[in-house]
């Protein structure tokens, strides 16, 4: 009769029985693989849509069309006739989701920041912090990269909690149309100072001036 494979237990006491530190010198060589793995892939995506340049026109969905959506699970914490900030929720998921459907037209190194543009033509920038210059380039992983085309909902930027620290003011995600001598922009009645809003809830409409 074969032998019963080993349990991952039994298998764990008779690597480390005589070593018990091995196993976490083990468990940091596997994080730093991982990471090494996750950067990997980051680069590949972002040389892919550089080369490919994915200049791809998406269908809008009716409803979708002249609006754009929360980004992010949060309070308003500011509202201009062209912008709105909200605070992230602490139970939420660190991640900004693109809060329309078109193409990503800037980004910068620090990965912090994306331009995106609509189809109809209104360009937004969308920040996650007060002071993008302080931070450090590792605390956000890019998700889609520019000249790509993205549907409203998609992920687009996550971030380390932990690396940005727990002042609030850090998270802060800022949406702003920059083009507002092309189009005029009405808020919704629900974006209002100290309102909680979730992903997806609509922002503003704009239209042709």
């Amino acid at each position: 009769m074969a032998d019963k494979p080993m349990s991952t237990q039994r298998y764990m006491d008779c690597v480390y029985l005589d070593d018990p530190d091995a196993i976490l010198l083990r468990l940091s060589n596997m994080a730093e693989r991982l990471d090494g793995l996750t950067a990997r892939i980051d680069h590949n995506t972002h040389a892919r849509s550089d080369a490919d340049h994915d200049y791809i026109t998406l269908d809008v969905p009716e409803e979708e069309a002249g609006r754009i959506f929360a980004p992010v699970d949060g309070a308003v914490v500011a509202v201009s006739p062209t912008s709105v900030a909200l605070a992230p929720t602490q139970t939420s998921q660190s991640m900004l989701y693109s809060p329309v459907t078109g193409r990503i037209t800037a980004q910068l190194p620090s990965h912090n920041a994306i331009g995106l543009m609509t189809f109809d033509g209104v360009q937004l920038l969308v920040t996650v912090g007060r002071c993008p210059e302080l931070y450090r380039g590792d605390a956000f992983r890019q998700l889609a990269w520019q000249n790509d085309s993205v549907h409203m909902g998609d992920p687009l930027v996550s971030w380390n909690r932990g690396t940005l620290g727990t002042d609030g003011e850090s998270e802060v995600v800022t949406l702003t149309i920059m083009n507002t001598n092309e189009f005029g922009v009405e808020l919704d009645e629900a974006v209002q100072e100290g309102r909680r809003l979730r992903t997806g809830s609509p922002l503003m409409r704009f239209f042709p001036i």
